[in-house]
């Protein structure tokens, strides 16, 4: 699930909700116009699709979004036992971004690969290790990894970290 934001004629935001079969093909299932990216909205367009579905207790059982908070807040309500992971294709994006405002050029490239690391670490233990490796890495770059730990380790490493 995600929005485009102001690529309209309308410049309302798109809500797309695709769907993927086992053989990793992807499909549409919804799209809405909204009037804004806010919680309420969502929930509306939600709790239209869980309307569409033939067995009322089913629900989807993984749904990926980016880290956009209503959204997220919105699945909680419609969806509760649904999980939410969260897109690593965004999230290192974003990452990348903020590494190359913070860190010299010489070092972004094994920032880049530590940080990959924590992402697909295997278990806690290597986990912590890895994050511990990133924290030494970045000790001269505090609003780097401030940035990764308050944005997205702390309060979402459940909803993409491997382990």
């Amino acid at each position: 699930m995600d929005s485009t934001y102001k690529t309209n004629k309308y410049r309302q935001p798109l809500f797309e909700i695709v769907g993927m079969t086992s053989t990793e093909l992807i499909f549409a299932v919804a799209f809405a116009y909204m009037e804004s990216e806010q919680t309420e909205n969502f929930c509306w367009v939600l709790e239209k699709l869980k309307e569409l579905f033939v067995k009322k207790d089913l629900c989807p059982q993984v749904i990926l979004t980016n880290r956009d908070l209503a959204l997220m807040k919105a699945i909680e309500i419609v969806f509760p036992r649904s999980i939410n992971l969260l897109c690593r294709f965004y999230i290192n994006k974003n990452v990348g971004t903020k590494c190359k405002q913070h860190v010299v050029n010489n070092l972004q490239k094994t920032i880049d690969t530590l940080w990959m690391k924590v992402v697909w670490a295997s278990d806690e233990v290597e986990y912590g290790q890895r994050l511990h490796q990133l924290e030494q890495a970045c000790v001269d770059y505090s609003g780097f990894i401030n940035y990764v730990k308050d944005t997205w380790l702390t309060p979402h490493r459940h909803r993409f970290v491997g382990a």
